[in-house]
């Protein structure tokens, strides 16, 4: 059985951060949440993540400046980023441009951002096996 993750889910929309989270839940995560920007960043600088799922278009911080302020701190720097927004492929762009290691269009149905976690954190622990070769 794989591993439960650690995971924040920050979206200003209820609906959205509810249905993640309680989805994410039940498939055996710890899940906290966020309804804004500043929210996130205390929860992400405090407590321990594996996977942040973001929402760009977030109220007192936005996605991305949320991304840079924490890609640029040693203790945030390499917590797995999701992001689920609304965009286009400019957006997505930017997105990835700012540390999201994904980027995922919503509407996003629950099992599909779940999907996706589990590949990302599959792909980190492959990672971390390989041999360090001088």
């Amino acid at each position: 059985m794989p591993r439960a993750a650690r995971i924040l889910v920050a979206d200003d929309d209820p609906d959205c951060r509810d249905m993640y989270g309680e989805f994410l839940s039940h498939a055996g995560h710890h899940v906290v949440a966020a309804a804004d920007g500043e929210e996130a960043v205390t929860y992400a600088t405090r407590y321990p993540f594996d996977v942040i799922v973001l929402d760009l278009a977030l109220p007192k911080l936005d996605g991305y400046r949320i991304m840079r302020e924490l890609r640029g701190h040693p203790a945030t720097r390499n917590i797995l980023i999701v992001t689920v927004s609304a965009g286009d492929r400019e957006m997505h762009n930017a997105a990835r441009a700012a540390g999201a290691n994904l980027t995922l269009e919503k509407p996003c149905l629950p099992r599909e951002l779940e999907q996706a976690i589990r590949t990302l954190l599959d792909s980190e622990a492959r990672e971390e096996k390989k041999p360090h070769v001088p």
